[in-house]
């Protein structure tokens, strides 16, 4: 009979300060934007030292992998969620993906902030990026509308579909995150508005004549 690992204590104290640095990371960023955390703060609220910190990990940039990471979790248990949902017809199914969408964003501001921004300002060191497979994750959610495709009044419903959830996504985002300093200023709505007309808008695309 084979002997049980054991996992070295050293590993086992690693593991759970990194445990502790990500636990305040993801509790400092329901307040603050990622830029504006300061390492102490981070380990402060995580009850390390500074100095722990650094033998860990160069900056403060080389938590972002690890985040990625989490964020691709939560992402993937959302989408989950949203497959689980009862709907009835392909109204239902635009206004509950739009209005669930926002509160997500919403919900997680400034997670979505820091994964929008240090996905362009750090390329390179965003590792945990390729553990998430986007076009998948989305392509899910298109399932959920083309499950109602006799209800879709379009040659491509598939490619139909997909140009729904990247305009939602994409609108919504700029909304929630960008409201003064992008393109979503010509929207005078706020983004709780934006979702209802955003269903009107995306059902008359998927060309569904009970809008």
């Amino acid at each position: 009979m084979p002997t049980p690992s054991v996992i070295p204590a050293k590993q086992i104290r690693s593991q759970d300060t990194q445990r502790k640095l990500m636990a305040a990371v993801h509790h400092c960023l329901q307040s603050k934007f990622f830029e504006h955390i300061s390492i102490k703060e981070l380990c402060d609220h995580a009850g390390v030292s500074v100095g722990t910190f650094y033998r860990r990990f160069k900056n403060k940039e080389a938590l972002l992998p690890l985040l990625y990471q989490d964020f691709g979790s939560e992402l993937t248990h959302w989408i989950e969620q949203l497959e689980q949902m009862p709907l009835k017809t392909l109204a239902d199914a635009v206004q509950e993906i739009t209005h669930k969408t926002h509160e997500f964003f919403v919900a997680n501001r400034s997670l979505f902030r820091t994964i929008h921004l240090n996905s362009r300002l750090h390329t390179d060191i965003v590792a945990g990026e390729a553990l998430i497979d986007r076009r998948l994750l989305y392509s899910r959610i298109s399932h959920i509308l083309l499950s109602f495709s006799d209800e879709i009044n379009a040659i491509d419903k598939s490619a139909a579909a997909n140009m729904v959830i990247f305009t939602m996504i994409t609108a919504l985002l700029d909304k929630v995150l960008y409201p003064d300093i992008t393109p979503s200023v010509a929207c005078e709505l706020d983004s709780f508005a934006l979702c209802d007309e955003l269903t009107k808008m995306l059902l008359l695309y998927l060309g569904h004549s009970n809008v």
